[in-house]
């Protein structure tokens, strides 16, 4: 016991040596409401450590505000994905976004020496590596890089600053990204000497955390459409947004409401040149961005080299806020991931959302689709129900039964798909796809095809039950719409823009690999409470598409 309690006794000794002349105070937004309270004692208590109901809170700082950030090299070289994500606002010494600076306050010290000196300074190590302290100098312009000096531990603050009180602020240099090097926490510790180069002090310290990394769900209100352009020239370029970067964000109380900042998460597939866009188009004035680790994970799909499709971000969605059937709050929602089987999507990607602690990842299966996303088959949509949301779904069984209604209706012979596909077959230079020609009474007397719907109606149930597990939604208010697939099991060759073939996983034994028999209604975009659907093309009867007007119904 004698042995413990030792540097306890010490450091009680240190600090009262001097306490009776100096009572350092260093405060932050202890009580989170945008403000240092620096009149009362709202931010004075308690503040040493950080819960969830108490601690201030400040942003990684990594936009690039002024545009300073290159894309090529002084030989106009593309840079390196790790090159291209090196630089932000925040990876130098300067403060070149005060906006986004935490503040921090130290409490005047009238009645220190002509001597006293102070350290402002961040523990632990991985902490201080990875944060920044700023001193404010022209108090007159705090929006001004010029204004605001970079603090390290070896910073002598004078008596004249002690008893005058600094003015500080403090950014991240990055955010969480994997837990087992940092964990997101840091104490900012405020040390007064009396006298320089004494080993007595007195110290004070706060607690403060770097905002966490949140994906967006569709309960938040849009405030701007992303797509891509596919130029004239090259018609197959990448042109699979979701695919390629997922946006979020970081935020911190401020004095006039939450201050944020966006963050586009690159997805992790190396090889894909089209993720270079969020640092190349998307990094700017407020908008950082995440380059996944592609060195970390077991095998191909957890390493996140390369690319594969498990790690796209159509392969990734958010649940919105809720209390799970376990007493789990998400507040911020819950971020839902599809597994292959065996296969998990990148190590990075599952260490950013684990390591955030905020939107501990539900994994669904995918495996049984060709390019195994949950966007395929789930889609969260506001409902006026308890949760205000609610869960949509393809559903094979409703477009067979219209199908069958059709054909009892005596409308067996229309076509199934109603799309136009000349053009496109003219432009990429391709045969017709013979599925393009069947008609009702062909697809209902097909038993291959039956079969494969009814395989994905049954793995669709199975991930309808993971959800329904976790989320106290009721089973009446899920939302089923028409929906259809087909075999694509060891479908055609594609190349990448890389020039390296795609690799596509092996199909499992009694398993397959589906997808959309054309365009699939759930997979679209949910704008407040409107939903932008594809159109799904399908039979055309008195001049109505059936599974169109059951879309528009559900």
């Amino acid at each position: 016991m004698l042995r413990i309690m030792l540097p306890v006794i010490t450091l009680a000794l240190q600090v009262v040596s001097v306490a009776g002349a100096i009572v350092p105070d260093i405060r932050a937004d202890t009580n989170r409401d945008g403000v240092v309270d620096m009149e009362g004692d709202s931010d004075a208590g308690n503040k040493a450590i950080w819960t969830e109901g108490r601690g201030a809170i400040f942003l990684p700082n990594i936009g690039d505000k002024h545009s300073t950030c290159p894309n090529t090299d002084l030989n106009s070289m593309p840079l390196s994905n790790d090159e291209l994500a090196f630089c932000n606002d925040a990876s130098g010494h300067m403060l070149l976004a005060p906006e986004y600076a935490a503040p921090l306050k130290t409490m005047p010290l009238p009645s220190i020496s002509d001597g006293a000196i102070a350290h402002v300074y961040a523990t632990p190590r991985p902490a201080y590596e990875r944060v920044r302290v700023f001193l404010l100098d022209d108090v007159e312009s705090p929006n001004s890089t010029s204004s605001w000096r970079l603090v390290d531990r070896q910073f002598n603050f004078n008596a004249t600053q002690l008893r005058a009180g600094l003015t500080l602020g403090i950014d991240g240099r990055e955010f969480v990204k994997d837990s087992e090097i940092w964990d997101s926490h840091v104490t900012i510790n405020f040390d007064v000497y009396d006298t320089p180069g004494s080993s007595n002090f007195a110290r004070d310290s706060v607690a403060l955390k770097v905002a966490p990394i949140l994906t967006h769900h569709h309960l938040q209100k849009v405030e701007t459409l992303v797509s891509t352009w596919a130029n004239d020239t090259n018609p197959s370029s990448d042109i699979w947004a979701q695919d390629v970067v997922e946006p979020a964000y970081a935020s911190m109380p401020g004095p006039d409401g939450p201050i944020a900042i966006r963050i586009m998460l690159r997805s992790a597939q190396s090889t894909r040149t089209g993720g270079r866009q969020v640092f190349e188009q998307m990094r700017g004035p407020g908008f950082g961005a995440f380059q996944p680790s592609g060195y970390s994970g077991t095998g191909f799909p957890g390493s996140g080299f390369g690319y594969h499709t498990i790690n796209s971000y159509g392969n990734l969605e958010t649940i919105p806020p809720h209390r799970s059937k376990r007493g789990i709050v998400y507040k911020a929602g819950r971020v839902i991931q599809g597994k292959h089987y065996d296969s998990f999507p990148a190590q990075a990607v599952r260490d950013l959302i684990f390591s955030n602690g905020v939107q501990s990842t539900l994994f669904l299966e995918t495996g049984w689709l060709r390019v195994g996303h949950v966007d395929e088959f789930v889609q969260f949509v506001p409902y006026d129900n308890d949760l205000g949301f609610t869960i949509a779904i393809p559903t094979p069984d409703l477009a067979i039964n219209l199908f069958l209604e059709a054909q009892e209706a005596g409308y067996g012979e229309a076509m199934v798909i109603s799309f136009d596909a000349q053009p496109q077959i003219d432009r990429f230079k391709v045969d017709m796809p013979l599925y393009l020609n069947l008609t009702i009474n062909d697809v209902l007397a097909n038993a291959t095809f039956m079969e494969i719907n009814a395989y994905a109606q049954k793995w669709i149930n199975h991930n309808l039950d993971i959800l329904l597990s976790e989320i106290p939604l009721d089973r009446d208010d899920v939302i089923h719409v028409p929906g259809l697939f087909r075999d694509r099991s060891g479908g055609g060759v594609y190349v990448n823009s890389d020039g390296l073939d795609f690799y596509w996983p092996p199909v499992l034994k009694d398993e397959h690999q589906l997808g959309a028999f054309l365009p699939g209604a759930i997979n679209g975009m949910v704008v407040g409470d409107q939903y932008l659907s594809p159109n799904p093309f399908r039979p055309v009867i008195s001049g109505e598409d059936i599974l169109a007007k059951a879309v528009r119904a559900a």
